[in-house]
């Protein structure tokens, strides 16, 4: 069983979204989400791509790999986006 926290919102250019402490100016933070983070993307409640790794928001835009390590942009405007903590 996986455990995980759903973010849902948009963002946009103005939005704060500041380098972590002690970070590079690389990694960010996104409500609680860190570069590296797994995660799970949902639009309009289906799961789209299977688990992928987070790693930064851009202009309204997701960045993040999937599982086959392919680099995928995807717009904050209709997803959420769940955070895997763990596997049982």
């Amino acid at each position: 069983m996986s455990n995980s926290h759903t973010f849902e919102g948009n963002v946009n250019s103005s939005d704060n979204i500041m380098p972590l402490e002690g970070a590079s100016s690389n990694d960010f933070d996104f409500n609680g989400l860190r570069r590296g983070d797994r995660i799970q993307i949902f639009s309009f409640g289906n799961q789209i791509d299977g688990n992928g790794t987070f790693i930064h928001v851009q202009d309204g835009f997701l960045i993040w790999t999937d599982s086959s390590d392919n680099i995928n942009t995807t717009s904050l405007d209709a997803i959420s986006i769940s955070r895997v903590t763990g596997t049982a």
